[in-house]
């Protein structure tokens, strides 16, 4: 949804369990980039980018 060079507020379907810390691609066939869950509320997720770009 929103995104910076520290962190995004991804969209996540509210079944879906989020780990504390994960990877993510944000563009398709892109290596994804280390993060951690900050918070989450139903189907927002705050993360914050650990991993180098």
């Amino acid at each position: 949804m929103d995104i910076s060079s520290e962190g995004a507020r991804l969209v996540v379907a509210s079944g879906l369990t989020l780990p504390k810390r994960f990877g993510v691609a944000l563009v398709p066939n892109s290596p994804p980039r280390e993060c951690e869950r900050i918070w989450r509320n139903g189907e927002m997720a705050g993360i914050r980018f650990t991993g180098s770009k």
